[in-house]
Protein backbone atom coordinates (compact mmCIF):
# COMPACT_ATOMS: atom_id res chain seq x y z
CA UNK A 1 0.00 0.00 0.00
CA UNK A 2 2.65 2.45 1.10
CA UNK A 3 4.32 1.47 -2.49
CA UNK A 4 1.18 2.45 -4.38
CA UNK A 5 1.00 5.49 -2.39
CA UNK A 6 4.31 6.83 -3.09
CA UNK A 7 3.75 6.08 -6.91
CA UNK A 8 0.96 7.79 -6.90
CA UNK A 9 2.48 10.85 -5.25
CA UNK A 10 5.13 10.79 -7.59
CA UNK A 11 2.78 10.95 -10.59
CA UNK A 12 1.18 13.66 -8.90
CA UNK A 13 4.28 15.88 -8.68
CA UNK A 14 5.25 14.97 -12.11
CA UNK A 15 2.41 16.03 -13.98
CA UNK A 16 2.23 19.25 -11.84
CA UNK A 17 5.29 20.44 -13.22
CA UNK A 18 4.58 19.62 -16.59
CA UNK A 19 2.05 20.25 -19.27
CA UNK A 20 1.84 17.64 -22.05
CA UNK A 21 2.99 19.43 -25.73
CA UNK A 22 1.92 17.74 -28.41
CA UNK A 23 4.84 20.17 -30.39
CA UNK A 24 8.39 19.62 -31.68
CA UNK A 25 8.83 20.85 -28.58
CA UNK A 26 11.37 23.87 -30.05
CA UNK A 27 11.89 26.95 -26.98
CA UNK A 28 11.47 30.48 -27.89
CA UNK A 29 14.34 31.25 -25.51
CA UNK A 30 13.07 34.24 -24.43
CA UNK A 31 13.74 33.55 -20.65
CA UNK A 32 16.84 33.41 -18.22
CA UNK A 33 15.96 29.85 -17.31
CA UNK A 34 16.06 28.40 -20.82
CA UNK A 35 19.45 29.99 -21.59
CA UNK A 36 20.54 28.27 -18.22
CA UNK A 37 19.03 24.86 -19.08
CA UNK A 38 20.18 25.60 -22.49
CA UNK A 39 19.03 21.72 -23.95
CA UNK A 40 15.91 21.35 -24.73
CA UNK A 41 14.45 18.13 -26.10
CA UNK A 42 12.47 17.77 -29.24
CA UNK A 43 9.63 16.15 -29.39
CA UNK A 44 9.45 14.48 -32.67
CA UNK A 45 12.66 13.26 -33.18
CA UNK A 46 14.52 11.35 -29.96
CA UNK A 47 17.79 11.40 -31.65
CA UNK A 48 17.29 15.59 -31.95
CA UNK A 49 17.26 18.55 -29.09
CA UNK A 50 17.03 22.37 -29.04
CA UNK A 51 20.05 24.50 -27.72
CA UNK A 52 18.75 28.01 -26.56
CA UNK A 53 22.11 29.91 -27.52
CA UNK A 54 21.07 33.91 -27.40
CA UNK A 55 17.90 35.24 -25.62
CA UNK A 56 15.27 35.94 -27.86
CA UNK A 57 16.71 34.17 -30.80
CA UNK A 58 14.48 30.63 -31.03
CA UNK A 59 16.04 26.97 -30.07
CA UNK A 60 18.79 26.22 -33.09
CA UNK A 61 17.99 22.09 -33.73
CA UNK A 62 20.80 20.07 -32.86
CA UNK A 63 21.43 16.22 -33.41
CA UNK A 64 23.48 13.54 -31.95
CA UNK A 65 25.56 11.42 -32.88
CA UNK A 66 24.73 8.08 -35.05
CA UNK A 67 23.46 5.44 -31.97
CA UNK A 68 22.51 7.93 -29.50
CA UNK A 69 19.19 9.76 -28.20
CA UNK A 70 18.60 13.01 -26.57
CA UNK A 71 17.89 11.91 -23.15
CA UNK A 72 15.31 14.70 -21.41
CA UNK A 73 16.25 14.61 -17.42
CA UNK A 74 20.28 14.08 -18.62
CA UNK A 75 19.92 16.62 -21.21
CA UNK A 76 22.58 15.08 -22.83
CA UNK A 77 22.74 12.30 -25.88
CA UNK A 78 23.21 8.80 -24.50
CA UNK A 79 23.12 5.31 -25.85
CA UNK A 80 19.96 3.87 -26.63
CA UNK A 81 20.27 1.47 -23.90
CA UNK A 82 20.26 4.59 -20.99
CA UNK A 83 17.48 6.22 -23.37
CA UNK A 84 13.77 6.42 -21.76
CA UNK A 85 10.90 8.00 -22.94
CA UNK A 86 9.19 10.59 -20.91
CA UNK A 87 6.41 12.54 -21.22
CA UNK A 88 6.60 15.60 -23.35
CA UNK A 89 6.71 19.16 -21.41
CA UNK A 90 5.60 22.59 -23.26
CA UNK A 91 8.81 24.82 -23.35
CA UNK A 92 8.92 28.24 -21.23
CA UNK A 93 8.77 30.30 -24.12
CA UNK A 94 7.57 29.61 -27.67
CA UNK A 95 9.19 31.25 -30.68
CA UNK A 96 5.83 32.89 -32.29
CA UNK A 97 4.59 34.46 -28.60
Amino acid sequence: MKAILMLFVLVVAVSARCIRDNSDGQPGCKKQEELNQKFWRHNHDPTAYWECVKLNEPGVARRCVTEMAFHATLLECVDWDEWEWEPTCVPLSRPDN
